[in-house]
This record gives structure tokens, C-alpha cells and sequence, in this order.
């Protein structure tokens, strides 16, 4: 398998992790602005990011921002969503991307 495959997975779920992050810390200065009505990163977002790969920073990052620790459904989903997209990931590691057809 090309290095090169291994390489862009890895930047990619940083990339998205790196978005995922950006995205929570946006969304906590837009509720502390007082601007309640016109936020513009909702919670179906963030659990798209997380979907997409970035559940593991989004988590994290809520008990360092100390942002949505009293959502239960961000604080269920994300951990079920993190096991996912971990899962997917070993996987697709130890299978060798062979679903590629390099």
C-alpha cells in the first residue's frame, strides 16, 4: 500500500478534527456575544463533523472549552460516534484500504 494513502487519511482526520474544533469554539463565541438568535453553527453541524471524523476533537475540545457539557446529546452521541469512526479507521488500516483496489 502507498504511503502516500496512509499520509492523506492522517491529514485529513486532522483536518477535520481541526475544522470540528474551530467549529465548537465559533458556536461558544456567538452564545456568549449575546447573539442567541442568529448562531449560525447548530448542534446538526457539529454532529456532521463528528460523523465525517472529527468526533474525537469535538469531544475533547467541550471540557477544555468547558462549552456543552449539559447537552445529553452531544455528550452520548459524541463517544458513540468517536468508537465509529475509530472502528472504521483500524479497519480499513488492517484491511489495507483493500476496498481501493490500488
Amino acid at each position: 500500500m502507498p504511503l502516500i494513502l496512509y499520509i492523506v487519511i492522517a491529514v485529513y482526520l486532522l483536518a477535520v478534527n481541526f475544522y470540528g474544533v474551530l467549529m465548537l469554539k465559533f458556536q461558544k463565541q456567538d452564545r456568549e456575544d449575546g447573539d442567541e438568535e442568529n448562531i449560525s453553527i447548530s448542534d446538526a453541524k457539529l454532529l456532521f463533523t463528528a460523523l465525517l471524523g472529527g468526533a474525537i476533537g469535538i469531544f475533547v475540545f467541550m471540557f477544555i472549552f468547558r462549552y456543552r457539557l449539559k447537552s445529553l446529546l452531544l455528550m452520548v452521541a459524541l463517544p458513540v460516534i468517536a468508537a465509529l469512526n475509530i472502528y472504521v479507521v483500524v479497519i480499513a488500516f488492517k484491511s489495507g484500504f483493500g476496498f481501493l483496489n490500488f
